[in-house]
């Protein structure tokens, strides 16, 4: 794809962009609240570009981005970049001006944290430093928001010492250790917690939070299991868990787009066919998956691909009926039998491939169920692992090339499949789990429940209600109130992530 190609399909998000020249070398790299608009600004011809800018835009031969979940993670993501790859013009372009670091500071039993410019009498100072970033208006709204969520302080020494809650402390930017309204232990971990946003080991900061508000929920601390709670939402809101590199992406969107590219597509389905021996490229594919948990709720999916691009009119769930315990291949079986039993789905004809999730097993499950039937339809597992295709009848692997637009095509339909049935599954257990939520609620007897039901219909009605709502049934008061919507949320979220 070429540069002009590339800035028309550029999204209109926050993420981190990436210039290489026309060996692959990374030249530059810098973020943007709204890609497209900054990225295309380098193309316009503006006079104002330095001659710096200008030879670097001369060199660029590609560009690759990563979409980010706000602007903040961007900021955080480029400076962790920038230090990886260290890009010439990055080098270049900071020789002319002084870029601001995030300072944690070490040397006390409450550290600060600060935007500075460092500067090497600051650098000889006992801290951590994180950075150097490129905005600097970004910079002081991801501190800011930093001291939103962790509550560390940013005051001079001096001014900690005088030992009285500030401003700040009123407005939720501090928990003010200075009057001792915070224990040193409990302060500390938050640095810690922060420091780990900033290095970027934010799935560590997750699961760790996830597992405390978890055991606080089960030793009834339902206050304090409620305050991580806000926390973990507050880190995810800034930070996405699905970063996708223009590059992959590119390849993936490629299936997705009205826009998209015919002849890649055609090619992908060209190459697959001639990876797979088929007659014909693999115009119509069905891919199948199962979810469960231990047996439990056990679901199976179908979805349908149609020139690549998928076709969710023509997806379909199945509850498994008749399988009991765990037993993937059986519920397998299941599936593709009361899928090509359904006179409907018949009706809509046979598709010239299907993919199934898992090796060798779940392939001569289904190869056994088509027999069964007498339906001549080409077969493929892919096996997760490595990434390797099995087909009846051939002994060894097939394995795509990784920068193929075939593997990239197979993939996604894997992953389609994979999380339609993920979703179903989750609706499932979700029902189950609400169900006997109400049930954790001291002094929420049968009589109340009856009530609350009555009024609200569902424990998720009774959980997005208000307080005032709440209250207004007889017996319960803002404290009960109050603690029929932390339990319920708290219980939920620990429930739902086990």
């Amino acid at each position: 794809m070429n540069i002009t190609d590339t800035l028309k399909h550029l999204p209109e998000q926050s993420g981190v962009y990436l210039f290489k020249d026309g060996k692959g070398v990374i030249i530059y790299i810098g973020k943007a609240n709204v890609l497209k608009n900054r990225v295309s600004s380098y193309f316009k011809g503006d006079t104002s570009h330095s001659a710096k800018v200008k030879q670097m835009v001369e060199r660029i031969e590609n560009i690759e981005y990563i979409v980010t979940a706000s602007e903040m993670e961007a900021l955080l993501l480029e400076s962790r970049l920038v230090k990886k790859y260290k890009p010439y013009f990055n080098i270049q372009l900071k020789d002319d001006k002084s870029y601001p670091f995030i300072q944690i500071t070490k040397e006390v039993d409450f550290p600060a944290i600060h935007l500075i410019r460092k500067s090497s009498k600051i650098a000889e100072k006992k801290a951590r430093y994180y950075g150097p970033f490129t905005d600097v208006e970004t910079s002081r709204k991801a501190v800011q928001k930093l001291r939103q969520i962790f509550k560390i302080r940013n005051c001079s020494q001096r001014k900690f010492n005088l030992g009285k809650p500030c401003l700040d402390y009123q407005i939720g930017l501090c928990s003010a250790p200075c009057a001792k309204k915070i224990e040193q232990d409990e302060y500390q971990k938050k640095v810690k917690e922060c420091s780990l946003l900033l290095a970027g080991r934010h799935k560590s900061l997750l699961k760790n939070l996830k597992q405390e508000m978890k055991i606080a929920a089960q030793l009834m601390l339902f206050e304090k299991a409620a305050k991580i709670r806000d926390t973990i939402r507050m880190i995810e809101k800034v930070i996405s868990q699905e970063k996708i590199s223009k590059s992959y992406q590119r390849r993936l969107n490629i299936y997705l787009r009205d826009s998209i590219n015919r002849e890649s597509l055609q090619e992908a389905l060209r190459d697959l066919q001639n990876y797979l021996n088929l007659p014909a490229p693999p115009l119509s594919i069905e891919a199948y998956d199962i979810s469960n948990i231990q047996g439990k709720n056990a679901v199976g999916s179908l979805v349908y691909f149609h020139d690549g691009i998928p076709d969710k009119k023509r997806y379909k769930h199945f509850k498994i009926k008749y399988v009991q315990g765990i037993n993937d291949y059986a519920m397998m079986k299941e599936i593709l039998e009361r899928r090509f039993s359904d006179y409907p789905l018949q009706e809509e004809g046979l598709p010239d491939l299907i993919l199934v999730d898992g090796g060798k097993g779940q392939l001569n499950i289904v190869s056994q169920v088509l027999n069964e039937l007498d339906l001549p339809i080409n077969l493929v597992s892919l096996a997760e692992r490595e990434e390797q295709l099995f087909q009846p009848g051939r002994r060894e692997p097939v394995i795509l090339p990784k920068n193929s637009a075939a593997f990239f095509l197979v993939q996604r339909i894997r992953d389609e499949a994979h999380r339609f049935a993920l979703s179903y599954h989750k609706k499932l257990r979700s029902k189950t789990i609400r169900d006997s939520l109400i049930d954790y609620i001291p002094g929420i007897g049968e009589k109340k429940k009856r009530l609350l039901l009555s009024k609200f219909k569902s424990i998720e009605h009774i959980r997005n209600a208000a307080i005032e709502e709440l209250k207004e049934l007889p017996g319960i008061g803002e404290k009960t109130a109050t603690k029929i919507k932390d339990i319920l949320e708290v219980r939920y979220d620990c429930k739902i992530q086990e």
